[in-house]
């Protein structure tokens, strides 16, 4: 399936990047709002509700169903109890990179301020994992978080890299706000060892049609809007493309890749109950996230309430329970490993 914003430097890609642009101002213009009377009131009130919602169902799902949280679960609600969602999320993925064998010296694509990286670099055992990531900021964090170097860095270009650096490489939910796809994966077969493995996470083609939104406005008939919501959604989240298993064997066999196995990891229902959790997103005026945190960090039995919560919903809705085809998922795991000669 391709996408229709996949064509770079076609003129519809130039429109999806006018629609990026618009709809991170507008984002911002909403987020400007939260701060001020009376939507932070109104925000402190549906971060209360929240809370009270989520310990409620974490309550009756840890009766019902007994779910134990491993390692991986608890590590994340530690990092991301006050936007519960991102601890589902990165548990699924987390799960997934943990059967990959990982050995050696690696790299991270865009690796961000190296939280959930330092969760796969402690669970794994990695040795010498390295980051990349275009804000400075993150370094002190990226470090701090176990990674061996941090480097400042547009993932679509891998120059200050020497050619077979790396034994392996990894990218987390990254590869699909890449533009210039095609240079980004030739580059990290060039950094890669011969028969280095690439292990990276993406939504898949399912995912557009998955979303709580899309999903609301066209069970009611609403076609347009359910498609105009769509496009707002890859807009806002940055997603430049959307691709098949067949199409990424296609792309990673012209970047110099071989023996590419795609694995879908994330279900319809999985996404359900993380646009649930992240419902906030659809009214950035009354955003709560924040305020949440700073809440958090100074009530400590609340604060390890959510902790608990976001640990038992991870651990419960972060398993696949059956297998799960290909067409049906809304996020893959790729992985691949540079051709010997």
């Amino acid at each position: 399936m391709r996408h229709p914003h996949d064509a770079f430097g076609s003129a519809g890609d130039l429109d999806f990047a006018a629609a990026v642009t618009a709809q991170q101002a507008e984002q911002r213009s909403r987020l400007d709002k939260a701060v001020t009377t009376p939507f932070r009131q109104t925000a402190y009130v549906l971060a209360a509700l929240y809370c009270t919602t989520l310990a409620l169902v974490a309550a009756i799902v840890k009766v019902w169903f007994r779910p134990v949280p491993g390692p991986i679960e608890r590590a994340l609600s530690e990092i991301y109890h006050y936007v519960p969602e991102m601890a589902l999320h990165k548990t699924i993925e987390l799960h997934a990179f943990m059967t990959q064998p990982l050995v050696g010296c690696g790299l991270d694509l865009g690796c961000g301020d190296g939280c959930v990286g330092g969760v796969l670099i402690r669970m794994g055992r990695l040795r010498e994992l390295h980051g990349v990531d275009q804000n400075p900021g993150c370094e002190a964090s990226v470090l701090a978080n176990g990674y061996a170097g941090f480097r400042v860095g547009d993932v679509q270009s891998l120059d200050n890299y020497p050619e077979g650096s790396f034994d392996y490489a990894i990218s987390i939910c990254v590869v699909e706000h890449v533009r210039d796809l095609g240079r980004t994966l030739r580059g990290v077969a060039r950094v890669l060892k011969p028969g280095g493995r690439f292990v990276f996470s993406t939504p898949a083609p399912r995912f557009r049609d998955s979303t709580l939104g899309f999903r609301v406005l066209a069970s009611v008939g609403r076609g347009d809007q359910a498609r105009a919501f769509q496009r707002a959604k890859d807009a806002s989240c940055m997603h430049f493309h959307y691709y098949s298993a067949d199409r990424w064997r296609s792309l990673l066999e012209d970047a110099g890749f071989e023996t590419i196995t795609v694995t879908p990891i994330f279900s319809r229902a999985q996404l359900l109950a993380y646009d649930l959790m992240n419902i906030q997103v659809n009214w950035m005026q009354f955003y709560f996230a924040d305020k949440l945190s700073r809440l958090l960090q100074r009530r400590g039995m609340l604060r390890r309430a959510m902790i608990a919560a976001t640990a038992t919903l991870s651990a419960h809705l972060g398993r696949t329970r059956a297998a799960l085809a290909s067409e049906d998922a809304t996020h893959l795991l790729v992985s691949c490993t540079k051709r010997l000669a």
